[in-house]
Formats: structure tokens, C-alpha cells, sequence
């Protein structure tokens, strides 16, 4: 009988919309951590911002679905897009998320970018999330004076909270999900960062306009 846990990733965020970027950083994570699920989680109602721009959560969901429907990772069920935040009818604080799916023979990897992690010692019971969870970074931008500033939040955490992280060498690909909005409210044209089923839906269901 085996008694080896699962490891089971988080890839939360808004996705809106769900790009490029997110979708390399979600195979990135699947595979750098040799993760036996991802978990893809649209934020429905954020803590510190009164609505998430441009689409329901319910849209959201759909997008992120049709981001990774076609993929191999999807299709086995090793990569699925929950709506545990959307359905939970509560403000979406990242603890009440790893606490819904911490089990005994689990182990939870929480991704997040740079921004994040440089903040998540305020995060609500960020001790708690640091207790839940291994951290696991990518970098989603190639500013090289945060390097200084990550290396010491990661001795600071480990210090402060005992916390277990993970960075993931991959190289970031700067794409700004305020900025494809912007571009979606005034031609359809999006360069390709953002996957042609979900572009075929935004246009479909007129969202960002």
C-alpha cells in the first residue's frame, strides 16, 4: 500500500482574461513540481478591490476552461479549473481556499508571481497560508532589482514562519492583463497572447467592450 501524498498545486488569480502567461506558468508549474494535480482557481470576489474588471466568474471559469480544454494534462484530469471560490459565496482569501482542500495525504503547493510574494507576510492569516502550503514562485516580469528583494522575503519567511519555498527558473513572459483589456476594448487584435478559443468567446459574449 502506498503511502505516498499527493501534490496537489493552486494556481489562483483573476484571469481576466486568462492569457499566455498564465497558461505557461500553470504547465510550468505542473511539471517543475511534479505535481500530480493543478488546480486552476478564478478569484469571484476579491478581498482588497470591490469587482474584478470586464467579466463575471462565471465567464472567467468558462475562459480558463477553454485555455487548457485541448491539452493532454486537461483531458487525463491532472489539470481542472474549480469553481470552489465562485461557489463559496464569500470574500476569496487565499487561506479559506488551501483550508477547503488540505487533506492528511496531501501536500499543497500554492503558486504565485513576484507581486505576491513580496507581500504575503500581509496576506490575511499569512501564517496560516504559510503553515497550508509550500510557496512556489514564478516570475512573471524581468525587473532584475527585485532579485535582491525576493531573496530576502524568502530568508524572511523561512525565518519568520518556517516557510518552505520553491522558485521556478522559468523564463516570465510580461504580459498585462489591464493592458489586453484595454486592447480588447478597442480591436479584437490581441497579438496572440491570449489563446483563440477564449478570444472567440470574449468576442461571442461581447465581455470587455
Amino acid at each position: 500500500m502506498s503511502t505516498a501524498k499527493e501534490r496537489l498545486g493552486i494556481y489562483g488569480g483573476a484571469f481576466s482574461p486568462i492569457h499566455s502567461g498564465h497558461v505557461r506558468a500553470a504547465y510550468a508549474f505542473l511539471s517543475e513540481m511534479k505535481l500530480d494535480r493543478l488546480l486552476v482557481v478564478p478569484t469571484a470576489l476579491p478581498p482588497h478591490k470591490p469587482a474584478i474588471e470586464g467579466a463575471s466568474v462565471e465567464h472567467r471559469i468558462a475562459m480558463a476552461k477553454l485555455a487548457f480544454c485541448d491539452s493532454a494534462a486537461y483531458k487525463s484530469g491532472r489539470l481542472a479549473v474549480s469553481d470552489f471560490e465562485a461557489a463559496s459565496g464569500r470574500k476569496s482569501y487565499t487561506v479559506y481556499t488551501l483550508e477547503h482542500f488540505a487533506a492528511p495525504q496531501r501536500e499543497l503547493y500554492l503558486l504565485v508571481g513576484t507581486d505576491m510574494f513580496l507581500t504575503l507576510d500581509k496576506w490575511y492569516r499569512a501564517e496560516d497560508i504559510f503553515s497550508l502550503a509550500d510557496i512556489v514562485l514564478m516570475r512573471r516580469e524581468t525587473d532584475r532589482d527585485n532579485i535582491p528583494r525576493v531573496e530576502a522575503k524568502k530568508a524572511e519567511y523561512i525565518s519568520r514562519f518556517g516557510a518552505r519555498i520553491h522558485i521556478i527558473a522559468e523564463p516570465p513572459i510580461v504580459i498585462s492583463s489591464t493592458e489586453l483589456r484595454e486592447e480588447l476594448r478597442n480591436t479584437a487584435d490581441t497579438d496572440g497572447f491570449i489563446p483563440a478559443a477564449v478570444t472567440k468567446y470574449i468576442t461571442e459574449n461581447g465581455l470587455y467592450r
